[in-house]
């Protein structure tokens, strides 16, 4: 039987004094850091009922109307009028992409999944910073 390891007090939790980690908790604590876990709060409550048509790119609501992301932002923020689009959108994007998670989906519909809600994502992206740019004129 060996001696029972003695506890390196030099060595502390990676969490301990990380300037990161405590300006993520300031932040948190801070009235946008409510607001953000209010809105992700929301959010996430709305979108407990709602399906995915990653082939055709169609987030299908409840009431079972089909919308694409657009559309789907434009719906929320009806609804949540106070809060701001780009988190919506943020928040519809992050959950296409990694938080829709359907029952009883084999591994390789998953894999399916994956990759039909990455082009779609990154399609919507690359849309949206086009038709950002042209909106500029010559004046603005």
């Amino acid at each position: 039987m060996g001696k029972p390891r003695k506890e390196h007090p030099e060595e502390e939790s990676i969490f301990a004094n990380n300037p990161f980690i405590e300006g993520f908790f300031e932040w948190m604590d801070s009235p946008e850091g409510e607001k953000h876990r209010e809105i992700y709060n929301a959010l996430s409550k709305l979108l407990e009922d709602v399906h995915l048509d990653a082939s055709e790119r169609k987030v299908i609501w409840p009431d079972a109307e089909r919308l694409d992301i657009e559309q789907s932002v434009q719906r929320i923020q009806k609804r949540y009028r106070d809060f701001p689009r780009g988190e919506i959108e943020e928040f519809m994007i992050d959950w296409i992409d990694m938080g829709y998670e359907p029952e009883n989906y084999s591994p390789a519909q998953f894999d399916e999944l994956d990759s039909l809600t990455e082009r779609w994502v990154a399609d919507h992206l690359r849309n949206a910073k086009t038709s950002k740019k042209r909106k500029r004129t010559r004046h603005s």
